[in-house]
């Protein structure tokens, strides 16, 4: 397997790599995961999972995966795992050059044609057509294509179709990971309502922290709840008190109403962010999936979801009515969206009681629905335990 890292510094992507890479050892596969560069921590992590990590050759140009290390040579992997753009090209090398033998396995996890317009940029047409691009000549290449969850799979689906179903998309809905500590025990109300937002925040407006910030506002404004504040985690270190003051200054929010917080590879710095949690937010403009809020119901914490996201298309399926109060519209209309996202985290967090109770009632019905094994079998079915699986 490839991807850029082994512990998630920059979103979904690594977080289901290694999620899926554990599954696989624990499922009886020999696993290698390549990535640009490791610490000592990571790769302790890694082996206390049962997974090799390779780091790619140092160059002078910096670390370079298209560089075959000795140890992928010596490992010999029958298949090769690559994610979208972010590993994608480089296992389409292992697979076709390198190891022209192996199977290639390409995973997508973005919708270019559905982000690019929110990120504000003047060639947003041509990153279109060339990601989509990228995405169909993978396809054309690879053994199996896969997508996460219904939103990424349905689009993934229309991007490399012939009009004859020559390729059809692999759907993979990422297992739910209930912490050991957690499984059948539901979680207790906070002592304030704290608002957790998890995730990159270099595109405010796609991730939807503009949303977030001037509903607290609006909800500090309009109503009496106690400890009410938004903490939004994951910011680069250098640039949590610019983006404290920007996100302020937009919702006409009191200061200390709102954190920004650097991001923290540590899982478990993580789990008690949402442990700690009154509701977990994640008000994207548009979100393919959208793994945080999954790992914010696998903890027993509230959730609301973007309505235009690949997991409450999931969490809809699943759950049916149950899952109507997680679900909150977006439209693309900031103050409007706002007032709704209000309107929302009202209701959670002036009945964190009975809030509490249906989070713990839904991650009860998804857990057994939900699992990586369920992953494997879907995405690695025609491989026999103790192959080489080298996943990109």
């Amino acid at each position: 397997m490839l991807c850029d890292e082994w512990l998630p510094r920059h979103g979904g992507i690594s977080s289901f790599h290694r999620s899926l890479a554990i599954a696989l050892v624990t499922a009886g596969y020999r696993i290698a995961s390549l990535v640009l560069t490791a610490s000592p921590a990571e790769h302790a992590d890694a082996e206390h999972h049962g997974v090799r990590l390779i780091t790619a050759v140092d160059t002078p140009g910096g670390p370079n995966w298209y560089v075959c290390p000795d140890k992928v040579r010596e490992f010999a992997p029958d298949v090769v795992i690559g994610h979208d753009r972010v590993s994608g090209n480089a296992a389409w090398c292992y697979a076709k050059v390198q190891f022209p033998g192996a199977r290639l396995v390409h995973i997508v996890h973005t919708a270019p044609a559905e982000i690019e317009p929110h990120k504000g940029n003047n060639e947003t047409t041509r990153i279109i057509e060339q990601r989509e691009d990228f995405t169909r000549r993978l396809a054309a290449d690879a053994d199996v294509v896969a997508a996460v969850g219904p939103r990424l799979t349905r689009t993934t689906q229309s991007v490399i179709d012939d009009g004859y179903g020559t390729v059809q998309v692999v759907r993979l809905d990422p297992g739910l990971t209930v912490p050991a500590a957690a499984e059948g025990r539901r979680r207790r109300v906070p002592a304030t309502s704290s608002v957790l937002m998890l995730g990159r925040t270099n595109e405010i407006r796609l991730k939807g922290q503009d949303i977030a910030a001037k509903a607290v506002a609006v909800l500090a404004a309009s109503s009496d709840i106690p400890t009410l504040c938004l903490r939004v985690r994951g910011a680069p270190a250098d640039e949590c008190d610019r983006l404290r003051a920007h996100l302020a200054g937009l919702a006409g929010a009191p200061a200390d109403l709102i954190s920004v917080l650097p991001f923290v590879p540590d899982r478990d710095r993580l789990d008690i962010e949402l442990n700690q949690a009154a509701l977990c937010v994640m008000p994207s403009t548009v979100e393919g999936f959208g793994l945080v809020a999954q790992e914010a119901i696998a903890a027993g914490t509230p959730v609301l979801v973007s309505s235009r996201s690949g997991i409450a298309e999931l969490l809809a399926e699943q759950l049916g009515w149950s899952a109507e109060p997680l679900i909150v519209p977006v439209t693309g209309d900031v103050d409007r969206d706002a007032a709704a996202w209000a309107d929302a985290m009202r209701r959670t967090l002036t009945d964190l009681s009975g809030a509490f109770d249906h989070a713990h009632h839904i991650r009860e019905l998804l857990a057994p629905r939900l699992r990586w094994n369920a992953v494997v079998d879907r995405l690695a079915g025609t491989n026999r335990p103790g192959s080489a699986v080298h996943l990109g």
